[in-house]
Order: C-alpha cells, then sequence, then structure tokens
C-alpha cells in the first residue's frame, strides 16, 4: 500500500510542477536544520552537565558508600575459604570470665608468648599498645620474655592522628618493651556508614617506619601506600583459639605449627569491632589485620581511582551528544562494561572506582531521555513541535501545520514501519514546495517554518499543497475523510513557540469546519484570543475555585412566598467585569470543563443552601446542569458524595436540565433511577427551546417544567406566545409537574400566569439574583414577595 501511495505522490509532484524530494526516513539522527542545531546543543548541555556531577560527585566522594557496598557484593561473589598460615588468638568472653573479669594481665601474656613459640608459632603481634605501666613485677617480667624473643614478637603502636578538628594522640608502648620488641601500625580508616577499612602498609612514628599489623603478619617489603582489605575471605574460615585455651595448654601444638598468630580482644564489650558487610555482621578489627595480610601477599593493591571509569563515561556520553542517537544502548552498555570490569580487575589486586563514571552515566541517560520526550514524538522517531520552537519572533518564515484527519483511523491495520513510511511521504511533500528545514509531527500534526510570503502567493501556496495533499491521500484511501487541513500563521513579531501553537490551532479549526487551509492572521488571532482567554480564566476559576454563586428567588404565585431559588453564576475574574453566563457555560463545554463547572457552583451553592433550608425546610434550591450530563456517572456519584458530605438534603436539591442535542435512552435511564431513588427532583428547563420539547418530557421524568423567558416576556403582546404558556401549563399539570415561569418582569405578567395557574416563577419583579445573606434577609422578613 505504502509503495502504491509513493508512486501516487510521484505523479501528484508532476501535476502540480513540484519538484521531487526523497523522503527522509525517520531515524535516531536527524538533520541539522532549527530542530537539529537546537537537540545538538541540548544534548552537549546535557553531556557537559552530567560529566561535571560525575567530577563532583568523584572529588566529593558522594558515592562512596555505593562503592563500598558495591565492593563488597562482588568479594562475597568471590568468596573464597581463609588461607590457615595466619591465627588469631582471642581474648573473648570465656577468658575474662577465666581471669574473674579482668583482662589478663602481662604476666599470663608472657606465658601465651612462651607457649605459641614453643609450638612452632612463626611470629606473635599483639593488636594493642601495652602503653601503661601494670606493675614493676609484671613490667619486668614481659620485658624479659620480649628479649628472650627479640625478632619475633610485635607490640601495637599507634601514631599522631587529625580528623579535621579532631585529635588522636599517639599510642606506644612502653619504652622498656620497646627496646626489645618490633611495632606494628594497629591504625586503620573507616569510610562512611562503616561499609570498608583501609590500611597503610607503613606507619611512622617518632621519625621511623613501622609496618602494619596487616604488612608484618604478610612480611611485606613492597611500596609505601595506603589499602584496602579484600574482602573475598570467609571469615568463617579463619583460624582462631582462645587466649585462655591456650594458657591452660589445651591446643595442640599442630594447630599452631608454622602460623603466625595476632593476639586481640574480641570480647563483646570491646569497642573493636568493625562491620563486615554482606559477611558476619560486625567482626573484631583483628580480623580485618588478617585480611589485610592476605591481601598483601598478592603484593599491594593497585588503586587507579575513577580517572579511567571517567575516561570511558566521557567518550560514550560524548558520541551520544554529537551522534543524536535516541537509543541509551550505549551508555547502557558502557555502565554494564564498567560493573563487570571491576569483577575481573578484583582478581588482579586493581581497584577501580566506577560510581562517580556511572553517576554522570545516569545524569546523562535521564537528560538525553528528557530531551527525548520533550522533542520527539512517542510513536514515531520525529521530532515534537518542541524541537522547532523558539522564543524569539522570527519575521522571515511562516509557520504552517499540516493536520491529517482520522489518522488514527486509517492506519489502524498498519504496521509501525508502514506508518512512519506514510509520514515519511507526507514530509517530503511539504518540502518539495519551498525551501522547508526540520519538519516536526506531534499527534496527527505536522509542523514546519517556510520562507515568509505575500498574502497572495501565501493563499496560492495553502491553497495548492491542500489540494495535492488531498488528491494523493484520498486516492489511495478512498476516503475524504482523511482530507488533510492547513494553517499557517502569520504572526511574525509573536515568538516562534506561540506561532506554532496558534498553526495548530488554525489547522485543527480548518479540519472541523471542512476547510482546506486557514491563515491565521491578526483578526482571526483577535477572536481566537477571546475565546482562549475565557477557557484560560475559566481554568484559573476552577482550579482556584474562585467562581461565586448567586440566587434568583422562586415565588410561589398563589401566596407570593419564596418557595426556592435557581443557582445563577456571578463571576468577576480578578475584579474585572462580570463574565457572560452563557458564554462561560459554553466555554466550559468547548474546554470540556462543564463537570468541574457543574461542581464548583453546586458545592457552593450546597454549603449556602442549608442555611435557607434551615428558615424553610421546604425550600428547593435549583442548580443547573447538562442534560447530557446524565450519562455521566462518575459526575452524579460525585453529586451524592457531596450531598453527604454537606448533609444537604436530597429531596431539597432540583437539577435544573438543559441541552440542545438528543439524549439517548439507553444512557440516561440508570442514572435517573439513582437520582429519583435519591429523592433529588429533575426540572426541564427552557422548555420551547432547543431540544427541550415534549420528548424530553417524555425522556426526563421530571417533576418539574420551566417556560422559557421568550414566551413569558411576550405574552402581552403576542397571542401566540400566551397560547404557548397557556397549552405548556395545562400539559404540564396534566402529568402532575409543577410549572414555573421565568422571566416575569411586570405585575400584569404575574398576574396573566396567576390566572392561568401556573405554580411558581421568578424574574426582575420579585428579585434579582442576590447573594445568599439577602436571600436570607427577604425570607426571614416575611413579607410579600409580590405585593411587598
Amino acid at each position: 500500500m505504502i509503495a502504491t501511495f509513493k508512486n501516487i505522490a510521484e505523479k501528484a509532484r508532476s501535476v502540480f510542477r513540484l519538484e521531487g524530494v526523497e523522503a527522509p526516513v525517520l531515524k535516531p539522527q536527524i538533520e541539522l536544520g532549527s530542530g537539529g542545531g537546537l537537540l545538538r546543543r541540548k544534548r552537549i548541555k546535557v553531556a557537559i552537565l552530567a560529566l561535571l556531577f560525575g567530577v563532583v560527585s568523584a572529588a566529593i566522594e558522594l558515592p562512596l558508600p555505593a562503592e563500598d557496598m558495591y565492593r563488597a557484593v562482588r568479594a562475597h561473589l568471590r568468596l573464597r575459604p581463609m588461607p590457615q598460615d595466619i591465627a588469631v588468638v582471642k581474648i573473648d568472653d570465656k577468658t575474662l570470665r577465666a581471669f574473674g573479669g579482668e583482662e589478663p594481665g602481662r604476666i599470663s601474656d608472657s606465658k601465651v608468648v612462651d607457649i605459641l613459640l614453643e609450638s612452632g608459632v612463626r611470629k606473635v603481634i599483639f593488636d594493642r599498645a601495652h602503653a601503661d605501666s601494670e606493675s614493676h613485677e609484671a613490667d619486668a617480667v614481659f620485658a624479659e620474655m620480649l628479649r628472650r624473643h627479640k625478632g619475633k614478637v610485635w607490640l601495637g603502636v599507634s601514631p599522631d592522628v587529625t580528623f579535621g578538628v579532631q585529635h588522636v594522640s599517639d599510642l606506644k608502648p612502653l619504652d622498656q618493651f620497646q627496646q626489645e620488641a618490633d611495632l606494628a601500625a594497629m591504625n586503620g580508616l573507616g569510610s562512611p556508614f562503616a561499609l570498608s577499612v583501609s590500611f597503610p602498609t607503613y606507619v611512622e612514628v617518632d621519625g621511623r617506619l613501622h609496618r602494619s599489623i596487616s604488612a608484618t603478619l604478610a612480611d611485606y617489603t613492597g611500596r609505601e601506600t595506603n589499602f584496602r582489605p579484600d574482602y573475598a575471605f570467609n571469615i568463617e574460615t579463619l583460624p582462631t583459639f582462645r587466649y585462655v585455651d591456650i594458657l591452660n595448654g589445651q591446643v595442640p601444638v599442630e594447630a599452631l605449627r608454622g602460623k603466625s598468630v595476632i593476639i586481640s580482644y574480641t570480647y563483646e564489650k570491646s569497642n573493636d569491632f568493625f562491620r563486615l558487610p554482606l559477611q558476619n555482621g560486625y567482626v573484631p578489627g583483628s580480623f580485618f589485620h588478617v585480611m589485610g595480610a592476605h591481601t598483601l601477599k598478592r603484593g599491594a593493591p593497585i588503586d587507579v581511582f575513577w580517572l579511567p571509569a571517567m575516561a570511558l563515561a566521557v567518550l560514550a556520553i560524548g558520541a551520544q551528544a554529537f551522534t543524536g542517537s535516541r537509543s541509551r544502548r550505549m551508555l547502557v552498555l558502557v555502565a554494564l562494561g564498567l560493573m563487570a570490569a571491576p569483577l575481573l580487575l578484583d582478581e588482579f589486586n586493581i581497584n577501580v572506582d566506577i560510581m562517580p563514571a556511572l553517576l554522570a552515566l545516569l545524569a546523562a541517560g535521564i537528560g538525553f531521555q528528557r530531551i527525548n520526550r520533550k522533542y520527539f514524538s512517542d510513536d514515531f522517531d520525529a521530532m515534537t513541535t518542541s524541537a522547532l520552537s523558539s522564543e524569539k519572533p522570527d519575521d522571515k518564515r511562516d509557520v504552517y501545520a499540516l493536520k491529517i484527519a482520522n489518522l488514527a483511523e486509517i492506519s489502524e491495520d498498519w504496521s509501525a514501519r508502514e506508518v512512519g513510511d506514510f509520514v515519511n511521504t507526507l514530509i517530503s511533500y511539504v518540502k518539495g514546495p519551498s525551501e522547508v528545514g526540520d519538519v516536526a509531527f506531534e499527534r496527527d500534526i505536522l509542523v514546519w517554518l517556510a520562507p515568509r510570503m505575500e498574502t497572495d502567493d501565501l493563499d496560492r501556496h495553502a491553497d495548492g499543497l491542500a489540494l495535492m495533499l488531498k488528491t494523493a491521500i484520498s486516492y489511495e484511501w478512498q476516503s475524504s475523510n482523511s482530507t488533510p487541513a492547513l494553517g499557517i500563521d502569520t504572526n511574525h513579531d509573536l515568538p516562534v513557540s506561540v506561532r506554532i501553537k496558534k498553526a495548530m490551532q488554525a489547522a485543527d479549526e480548518a479540519a472541523a469546519r471542512g476547510l482546506r487551509f486557514i491563515i491565521n492572521d491578526a483578526a482571526h488571532l483577535e477572536a481566537r484570543n477571546n475565546r482562549l482567554e475565557l477557557i484560560r480564566v475559566l481554568e484559573q476559576g476552577l482550579r482556584e475555585r474562585s467562581i461565586s454563586v448567586a440566587y434568583q428567588p422562586k415565588i410561589d404565585l398563589a401566596s407570593g412566598r419564596i418557595v426556592g431559588a435557581e443557582t445563577l453564576i456571578r463571576w468577576q475574574p480578578d475584579g474585572r467585569e462580570y463574565v457572560n453566563p452563557l458564554d462561560l457555560v459554553l466555554a466550559a463545554e468547548a474546554g470540556d470543563r462543564i463537570n468541574e463547572l457543574t461542581l464548583v457552583v453546586m458545592e457552593a451553592a450546597l454549603i449556602e443552601g442549608k442555611q435557607a433550608i434551615a428558615l424553610d425546610p421546604r425550600f428547593k434550591l435549583a442548580v443547573n446542569m447538562s442534560a447530557k450530563s446524565l450519562s455521566d456517572t462518575h459526575l452524579l456519584f460525585d453529586i451524592m458524595t457531596m450531598l453527604g458530605r454537606f448533609d444537604f438534603p436530597p429531596e431539597n436539591l432540583t437539577l435544573e436540565l438543559t441541552e440542545t442535542a438528543k439524549l439517548e435512552d439507553d444512557r440516561i435511564a440508570p442514572q435517573i433511577a439513582a437520582l429519583k431513588a435519591r429523592g433529588i427532583c429533575l426540572s426541564i428547563d427552557d422548555f420551547g427551546t432547543g431540544q427541550s420539547n415534549l420528548e424530553y418530557i417524555e425522556k426526563l421524568p421530571s417533576s418539574e417544567l420551566k417556560i422559557d423567558r421568550r414566551f413569558v416576556q411576550h405574552m402581552a403582546s403576542s397571542d401566540e406566545s400566551r397560547a404557548v404558556v397557556r397549552a405548556t401549563i395545562e400539559i404540564a399539570h396534566s402529568l402532575g409537574k409543577i410549572v414555573v415561569a421565568e422571566g416575569v418582569e411586570d405585575h400584569a405578567t404575574a398576574a396573566a400566569l396567576r390566572a392561568m395557574g401556573c405554580d411558581q416563577a421568578q424574574g426582575y419583579l420579585f428579585s434579582r439574583a442576590i447573594i445568599m445573606p439577602e436571600l436570607l434577609a427577604m425570607m426571614g422578613g416575611g413579607r410579600n414577595a409580590i405585593y411587598g
């Protein structure tokens, strides 16, 4: 079908003497024109901001917690048993209980070291400094032990450390111990949220370099650096022995021989516990030293930080920005590659930080996606009108909009590719006759800018283009329903973004009126602006609930008593002139806001109407509603809910129904039944006009009928009007309905209506539309509304 259409397009061009232009393919890439240049600039801006965000986040270590957690996840995936050549001697809770709740002293420490070394242990490291004197005898015994085992025992040491304004002084063994033993640094640095820890390989104390505990356990002699222990060791497989068991000779020599040992506090109340993600929760700090030692045995980890990953992100984001591709596949693939690479690099002790790069890719992806959503159609791979928009005027070009009427209907059996080919062909048409740049597609409308033409030339050009498109499309589908309609805006002093909307509105209007084109000139713009302004003001009023109401009393003609009131709109938006209620209702219907307007008016009326009911329980409040709204179950549900919320008696509410179109019985019957079941009254308003005739009396089982004012006001001068009024009253009474006459303005008319048996009336004779306090004053005053 599409191929046939293209052949017809070529023939149509020859008929209308239009040069052939190759149809553009709707690809992710777009030509550089007014829209293409805009999109490239926006993509480059997004790329720069995304990369800047990534670099800044890396500089302030914003994604460090996520980096640490992903490092822990990778470690968990590589989890392996702990090598058995390093063990921990635990001063645990059982040990404390054996010492009466106290930590073991130096004499016990000396005995444990002797036992360990006699069992074939290679080295013993204390994860504490022995910085305070215990007693002269205990210190002497401990110093003697260190002298006997010189070169095999290490004591903990910690240098001066400053964290911001916090200073931690150094921690060193007693001088007599330092003379006999080597020192090993105990200090480490935890990351935010305690998700990782890092250790130095060497620490300087008093001008001398000392290896860390991890480096000492690993016999490390490499470069000076900070490193993170590899968490890929299963901590449950770490060899551990109780201090008290070794002291009591309950540990076999074979279990200790050949091992390096670290003695540390592991009892429950010790503060030397740190978080080990995804494994055992919180574990003693000495366990991390052991993992650090096994890490250093493979050499000091190489930390390349975030620069390599960010370099890849720069390449991917830059390529995405400059190629203009709508697909985010490249960004996703690079992100997946960055997440996979550390799994391999971890095995080679190479650490790379990827989270800043991932943040940059994520920010770029979100930014590019927002550009795509704003500047490209959801259904077609084509630019939207936003790509052509500008807040500046353009006095050198006219703005065109081509509406493809019933596109959804004629293309319902097509594939997405066929629809795209069809749109491409139309684009080739509009590009043919003149110098057209980018063509945008939105909903069922094509939009483009073309060089400005004089009025006569523009008329001929628009007529020819519309006729050409109609001929081609109608020939293929044999349907005039798909006739294209053009809207052209020539208001060159307006911003292009505004003119695009005006052109689209003109195209919609041309399609609705069956015209080939409409040129949106100054006069046409003024008339439309008035309509749109009213709709805009209405939307603001609905949103702000600023629409007020007034009430015109309904008078019982027999007694002159006020028996009810009709709710009327009285609105001065922003303090300006009153809006004509009829114009307001028509604008609400045109803008599909009539139901919202009905609810706003009803809410105000119900709140105030309860005051009138308090004075007269028989008082009936009338609210106007479109009869077509009876088919809207949501509106009726809202009305029912509102009655309950304000505790308004349903039997005191009358819905005055007006309509100019025929109704479908099967759509309104259930709703009418529901209203009657709740006791709500129905009234046929403006009887005798439009569709409000005898047919309505049959379809709407109302309890009230209102005679239109045009008949009432002509009663004195027209026998026909008087006859209509009389007949209406008789018909309504025969059906058991109350009759209300509208527009009563003099006593003679009121008397004539009373003589005819009319039940109620309203009009300027009795009262104009007044606010509720004035109505309450009239009701409470007890005066006769006719003769008072």
